[in-house]
């Protein structure tokens, strides 16, 4: 960003007017910052830190300062994690070459990276393809589909014109899963356009039959469905199916989780349990939740950008317990996690980057809570946090 446009965002900083948009992308911004590619000098960095210093200082001390867990609003906790952030970055130095200097949890290196565009597929004869090691362009043919893998993680399936790959009577599929500290996107054969967050799959027939399009997913999926007029779309996750015609939402079915939650942000839905034939209809800004243990739906109304955050490039935990928060964490980062003491149900809002490096979150996470994590081999430790 130039200088001007990092002065817009502290301006509406200061004057409360900026979205967590564009709070995320400050920090994103510093995250990919290097001294050497700055148009500021060394004085403007001087004004632009008072600046800042002057609004933040209060806030900061206000949130650091919390004895206990309490239910944060998103946004306060972001002014927490872009204020400190923002210091850091312009108090730091004109260019010069150093080392990475390690982090202040303990035994927590700084290299433990966000999740990235890595994806396995398995086509329709049981090949694997990984590919994170595949380069752009074309994967190869299966069953009269040519697949490509273009940039930034997505793939792609355009009609053959060799048709000899398929036999008549018979399904043809492909999955394609990411691992955990993974993510891609791929666009279908009808063009609906799918996004996977870490540790999922989607499971879809090449080509789609001519009276449905039905697919199967595990895990959390995004979809932006391709409108054909009597031609539905249906997804398969665990007890519930989903019914459309053109629609977006989101799909978010781990095993480990205790029911299936479904938001819709365009269109409408029906959501049917395939256990009992119970069903209910969504309607943009509401979401729907399938309990594993009492199949029961129920439906209630919800910020539906919310749940996309994962697909946007943040965290948003909005009053969320630490156990699933850890959980989210644990799959994007791939390491496990274990709890010392009854932590596991206190909750937590705030919003940050997926693209920090680990310590970098957790640290950020610790100045808003009465909590601390350690990591113990590929395992985050959480403890509460002892006071000084």
């Amino acid at each position: 960003m130039q200088t001007t446009e990092i002065r817009d965002l502290l301006e509406k900083y200061k004057e409360g007017t900026i979205t967590k948009e564009e709070l995320v992308l400050l920090e994103s911004w510093y995250l990919q910052w290097e001294p050497e590619a700055t148009e500021i000098a060394p004085e403007e960095l001087e004004t632009l830190k008072d600046e800042v210093w002057h609004s933040i200082k209060p806030r900061h001390q206000k949130v650091v300062h919390r004895p206990r867990w309490k239910p944060l609003a998103a946004a306060a906790s972001v002014l927490l994690l872009i204020s400190s952030t923002l210091y850091i970055m312009l108090t730091r130095q004109a260019p010069i070459e150093r080392a990475k200097e390690p982090s202040e949890l303990a035994g927590i290196p700084p290299d433990y990276k966000p999740g990235a565009h890595r994806a396995v597929l398995t086509l329709s004869d049981n090949r694997q393809v990984v590919l994170k090691d595949s380069k752009n362009g074309m994967i190869g043919e299966d069953a009269g589909m040519t697949i490509y893998n273009n940039v930034d993680g997505e793939l792609s399936y355009n009609r053959s014109a060799n048709q000899s790959g398929m036999s008549a009577g018979k399904d043809f599929y492909n999955t394609l899963s990411t691992p955990r500290a993974g993510h891609f996107q791929v666009t279908l054969a009808d063009g609906t356009k799918v996004w996977l967050n870490a540790a999922s799959s989607i499971t879809y027939p090449l080509p789609f039959s001519k009276e449905e399009r039905k697919v199967s997913v595990i895990g959390e999926v995004y979809f932006e469905v391709a409108h054909r007029e009597n031609h539905p779309f249906k997804v398969i996750s665990g007890r519930q199916e989903i019914t459309v015609l053109g629609t977006h939402f989101n799909i978010r079915s781990y095993d480990d989780e205790p029911g299936i939650s479904t938001t819709l942000l365009v269109g409408s839905v029906r959501i049917t349990n395939t256990a009992n034939g119970s069903s209910g209809l969504l309607r943009p800004g509401q979401q729907a939740s399938l309990s594993r243990t009492t199949e029961k739906i129920d439906i209630r109304a919800v910020n539906a950008e919310d749940a996309i955050s994962w697909k946007n490039g943040y965290f948003l935990f909005d009053n969320q317990d630490l156990t699933t928060i850890m959980k989210n964490i644990s799959r994007w980062y791939d390491v496990d996690v274990e709890f010392t003491g009854a932590l596991g149900k206190e909750r937590f809002g705030g919003t940050f980057s997926r693209s920090s490096n680990l310590s970098q979150l957790l640290q950020n996470m610790e100045k808003i809570g009465n909590v601390h994590f350690q990591l113990s081999g590929p395992k985050i430790i959480v403890s509460k946090k002892v006071n000084q």
